[in-house]
C-alpha cells in the first residue's frame, strides 16, 4: 500500500513539474508569435479569435470521449468520464512541450489512477491518434474536392513515406512483443477481442465515429472564421481554404520537426490558392493559432478545477 501511495505521489510530482514546464513553452510561443494589438484591430477578426477560442475549448473538453471509449472497451472497466477528461486536458498541455509526444504519454496517469494496466491505455491513444488522423483526412478531401489531387502530388510522397514507416515500426513492435512476452501477448488479444463482441460494439464504433462528429464541427467553425477574416473569397474558396488548413493538420503532423504544423498551415493555404489572399490567409493562420493556444489553457483550467472536485467527492465517499 506504501509503495503504491509513494509510485502515485511520484506521479503526481512529475506530473506538475511538466505542466509546470509546458506553461512555461506556452508563454514563450505566444511571444514568438509577435502578435501586434493592430491585427486584432478588426470587428471580424477578434469575432473570429473568441468564436474560435471557446469552440475549441469546448471540443477539447468533450474530446476524451473517444480516448474514453476506446479505453473502456479495451480495459472492460467503465470509467467515469470525470475521471478521465482532467486527465486529458492535462496531457493536452505537454503537447507544447519539445518532442511533441508527452501529450500522449502523460495520458497513462489514467491507469495509474483507476488501476488498470498501462496497455490498455496506450493502446486506447493509439487507436484515439488512427481515428483522428483519419477522420479528419476525410472532412479535408471533402472539403477539397478535386484539389486534393494538387495538393497529393505535393504532399502525398512524404505522407505515404511515414505511413510505410509507422506500419513497419509497428509491425516491428508487434513481432519483439509476441516474441518475448508470448503469453501476455496472447492474454491481451483474447481479452481485446471482447471488445469487438456483439454487446461492446456500441461503444467502440461510439469512439471510432466520434471524431467525423468532432472534425465537422472543426471545419464549420474554421469556415465561420475563414468567411469572418477572408470575406473577399468566394464560398467555393473559402470551404477550399477551409479544407486545406485541416488537411494542413495532418501533414504538419506527420511532419518532424513542425509540431503543430508551424508555417505548414500558411504554405498549404496559399498554394490552393495562390497569392491571391496571401495576407489574410496569414493574418487567418495566426489568429487561428493564438485561439489554439489560449483554448488549449482554458482547457486545461476547465479540467483541472473539474478534477479538483472530483478527487475530494472521491475523498468523501472513501472516508
Amino acid at each position: 500500500m506504501s509503495k503504491n501511495f509513494n509510485a502515485k505521489k511520484a506521479v503526481k510530482l512529475v506530473g506538475n513539474a511538466f505542466v509546470i514546464a509546458a506553461l512555461a513553452f506556452v508563454v514563450k510561443k505566444i511571444a514568438d508569435m509577435d502578435i501586434k494589438m493592430s491585427d486584432l484591430s478588426s470587428p471580424k477578426v477578434v469575432a473570429a479569435f473568441v468564436f474560435s477560442m471557446v469552440i475549441q475549448a469546448a471540443l477539447i473538453v468533450i474530446a476524451c470521449f473517444p480516448w474514453l471509449m476506446f479505453t473502456r472497451s479495451l480495459s472492460g472497466v467503465r470509467i467515469p468520464y470525470k475521471a478521465a477528461m482532467p486527465v486529458y486536458t492535462k496531457s493536452n498541455i505537454y503537447k507544447y512541450l519539445p518532442g511533441n509526444v508527452f501529450q500522449y504519454v502523460g495520458r497513462n496517469k489514467l491507469a495509474a489512477d483507476m488501476n488498470i494496466s498501462h496497455v490498455d491505455v496506450a493502446c486506447a491513444t493509439i487507436l484515439d491518434i488512427l481515428f483522428c488522423v483519419f477522420w479528419t483526412g476525410v472532412v479535408s478531401v471533402i472539403l477539397l474536392g478535386s484539389r486534393i489531387a494538387e495538393l497529393l502530388e505535393k504532399y502525398g510522397r512524404n505522407i505515404l513515406l511515414v505511413g510505410i514507416c509507422g506500419v513497419f515500426f509497428l509491425a516491428a513492435v508487434i513481432i519483439v512483443i509476441r516474441l518475448k512476452f508470448a503469453d501476455k501477448f496472447r492474454s491481451y488479444i483474447s481479452r481485446y477481442a471482447k471488445a469487438f463482441e456483439k454487446e461492446n460494439r456500441p461503444q467502440l464504433f461510439s469512439g471510432i465515429f466520434y471524431y467525423f462528429v468532432h472534425n465537422c464541427v472543426s471545419a464549420g467553425m474554421y469556415l465561420i472564421c475563414v468567411m469572418l477574416i477572408v470575406p473577399d473569397a468566394s464560398f467555393r474558396e473559402q470551404l477550399i481554404l477551409t479544407g486545406a488548413f485541416m488537411f494542413a493538420w495532418i501533414i504538419g503532423f506527420v511532419t518532424p520537426g513542425a509540431p503543430g504544423g508551424i508555417g505548414i498551415r500558411e504554405g498549404v493555404m496559399i498554394f490552393v490558392s495562390g497569392d491571391k489572399f496571401s495576407d489574410r490567409i496569414i493574418l487567418f493562420a495566426l489568429v487561428m493559432r493564438f485561439s489554439s493556444v489560449l483554448a488549449d489553457v482554458t482547457a486545461f483550467v476547465i479540467g483541472n478545477i473539474f478534477g479538483k472536485r472530483f478527487e475530494c467527492r472521491r475523498a468523501g465517499q472513501q472516508s
